[in-house]
């Protein structure tokens, strides 16, 4: 789809910087704690960066779909099954409504705990 001229410039460029950036993002904790540095903030960061992919695919897919249908490529199942996978994080715990107050209590340097 990114060579595709039909598609605008501002596109092909908006969608791989969304991806790329919460990749490299998903990339650095497991970096992080490879590199044996871990330490009280990684689980706080771990969750920014989760709650981060999170919003990035909730802005990518659906305009990724919606380019693929303005390119007369129908909406097959495939596409319809990814599309329904990438809110599946959404879904996993901790939810962000759960872990708002313990991510603020940690921002101010109190203890992070799971909620």
């Amino acid at each position: 789809m990114l060579p595709d001229n039909r598609v605008p410039d501002s596109e092909r460029v908006w969608l791989p910087v969304e991806t790329e950036g919460a990749m490299s993002a998903a990339e650095g904790i497991p970096r992080r704690i490879d590199d044996g540095d871990p330490d009280g903030s990684t689980l706080a960061d771990s969750l920014y960066v989760r709650y981060c992919v999170q919003d990035a695919l909730s802005r990518v897919v659906p305009r990724a779909v919606e380019l693929l249908g303005n390119l007369d490529s129908t909406a097959s199942d495939e596409v319809g099954h990814l599309a329904t996978c990438a809110n599946g994080l959404a879904l996993q715990p901790p939810a962000r409504f759960r872990m708002t107050g313990p991510l603020a209590a940690h921002l101010v340097d109190g203890p992070l705990t799971v909620a």
